[in-house]
């Protein structure tokens, strides 16, 4: 057993458990419930229903045991989950009886706010990126729609690239989406881009850190041109939102994503991503507060909130949990926490091309892609073994996710893993 990394991103709590890789991955029949799924009469006993969902919980996975290589998503900081646990009953719906949660909201905006680069923003909780994403194109549809009435189709544009996210909001909305194929480098291709943009389109989409690649698309040339029409451009940061930033503070070639950018409207965060909070933690800044504005639903009580978000019930945990994280973090531990991962995320670079694998393109963020003429095989094969890798099915290739609950010895035994599989393995 080794210890946790010095890069970890973690000030306090134990460290993650290390494993030698397992050889297979038990998938039971024993791990279905024995009651099947009917209500029972009568309540069971308590220790019935935890063996029951022991049982019901065996063949999942722990972000720190060695075997998770998929995910943007890890373990909460600690005290993220004891102020998650210790909150549960919170909703940010009421305000009457958790008059702390919209001044935690207000204050969650303003931290997120300085950390995209726009003091004065205005914002809003979400449960994740797809709902923050959902709220920033409703309000360009109703900006658009302000300007020019019903008649005129909500034109947005984005990248082959962007979250399947707008493939559910396009479902939702009175949207026209226009997509644009990706470049080399698997960002929106620029070129073709910049030219579809006129000033009735009704938003531009450009994604900070592609959930598929890690992709950053140029911000600063997209908004410049679609500003130029005055056309709002929302920027897609559940990914790259706790990365790009202090990357770019660490010397790193990216560019700005957020609201110092002119022509930037709008921005969606993910602090249950990179940010160590825990499931649902999502945001949505606004530069313009008339754009949050917008969103407003009335409530039909008195003394309670109107509401701008999505959901009515929001969990006030995550919230809470999401205020105590950046609080407890700063911006020094987010940065040596970026710090840590671009170095593990090197080391998987180099150990995959020692290992014969082609990484193609080079990687931006956190995300490491790998050409493979069957890329499927190998995700099963690891799978087997109790691993969970990835396949990015529209671009075929191995995706691989690296993230603070893995060490430098759990990735050295990832690309042994896949070296034996790929050499004839099953």
């Amino acid at each position: 057993m080794t210890t946790r990394p010095s890069s970890s991103p973690y000030r306090t709590g134990s460290p993650p458990t290390e494993n030698t890789l397992p050889t297979e991955h038990a998938l039971s029949p024993q791990n279905t419930l024995p009651t099947g799924n009917a209500l029972p009469e009568e309540g069971l006993p308590t220790d019935r229903v935890l063996a029951d969902l022991a049982g019901l919980c065996a063949a999942d996975h722990d972000y720190r045991d060695g075997t998770v290589f998929n995910s943007i998503c890890s373990t909460p900081l600690p005290i993220a989950e004891r102020v998650f646990a210790a909150h549960q009953q919170a909703n940010l719906g009421d305000n009457r009886i958790f008059p702390s949660l919209p001044r935690a909201e207000a204050e969650v905006t303003a931290m997120l706010a300085g950390l995209m680069d726009g003091p004065g923003a205005a914002g809003v909780a979400t449960s994740g990126g797809t709902e923050a994403n959902l709220l920033a194109v409703l309000a360009a549809v109703r900006r658009h729609q302000r300007r020019f009435g019903d008649g005129v189709p909500a034109r947005v544009l984005l990248g082959d690239s962007a979250h399947f996210s707008f493939d559910k909001i396009a479902a939702l909305l009175p949207v026209e989406v226009v997509r644009v194929p990706s470049d080399q480098r698997l960002r929106v291709d620029t070129a073709r881009l910049l030219p579809l943009i006129t000033p009735d389109t009704a938003l531009v989409v450009a994604t900070a850190g592609s959930s598929e690649s890690g992709a950053v698309d140029d911000v600063p040339a997209i908004a410049a041109h679609a500003s130029a029409f005055g056309v709002p451009v929302h920027v897609d940061a559940a990914t790259g939102g706790f990365l790009v930033p202090f990357a770019r503070e660490l010397g790193e070639p990216l560019p700005p994503i957020g609201l110092s950018v002119p022509g930037v409207t709008s921005v969606t965060l993910d602090p249950h991503k990179y940010g160590g909070a825990p499931i649902p933690a999502g945001h949505v800044l606004f530069r313009d507060p008339e754009d949050l504005a917008a969103l407003r639903t009335a409530s039909h009580y008195r003394g309670t909130f109107d509401h701008h978000a999505l959901l009515g019930t929001r969990p006030g945990g995550a919230l809470l949990a999401t205020w105590a994280a950046l609080r407890a973090q700063g911006r020094s531990g987010y940065r040596e926490a970026v710090a840590g991962l671009w170095e593990r995320r090197e080391l998987l670079v180099r150990l995959l091309a020692d290992a014969g694998f082609e990484v193609a393109p080079r990687p931006e963020l956190t995300v490491v892609t790998v050409r493979h003429p069957s890329p499927e095989k190998l995700v099963d094969a690891l799978e087997r073994r109790g691993l969970i890798a990835s396949v990015a099915r529209r671009l075929g290739l191995l995706r691989l996710v690296v993230h603070w609950h893995q060490s430098e010895q759990q990735l050295r035994c990832l690309v042994a893993v896949l070296a034996e599989v790929n050499g004839g393995g099953p």
